[in-house]
């Protein structure tokens, strides 16, 4: 079994906060992006963040909020 992410909460919660707000930037760059390239270069930068995004929440957000669910964002709540 992997071992969940920083078992220090003061640790966890820092890295969770920079990653939510890298996550929260790069979405933000679509809509730049769009306005300034061909319909199929923003579906091929669309698809690459979209896998980019998912890597981000599966490797190293869900890890910590599992461990640490105070944590969790009330946005990522069943």
């Amino acid at each position: 079994m992997e071992k969940a992410l920083f078992e220090n909460p003061e640790k966890a919660e820092y890295v969770l906060q920079v990653f939510l707000r890298i996550n929260g930037q790069m979405e933000e760059t679509l809509e730049i992006v769009e306005k300034g390239v061909s319909p199929e270069e923003y579906i091929a930068y669309r698809r690459a963040l979209g896998h980019l995004i998912y890597e981000v929440f599966e490797k190293i957000i869900e890890p910590i909020c599992k461990r640490h669910p105070s944590l969790k964002p009330p946005e990522m709540e069943d």
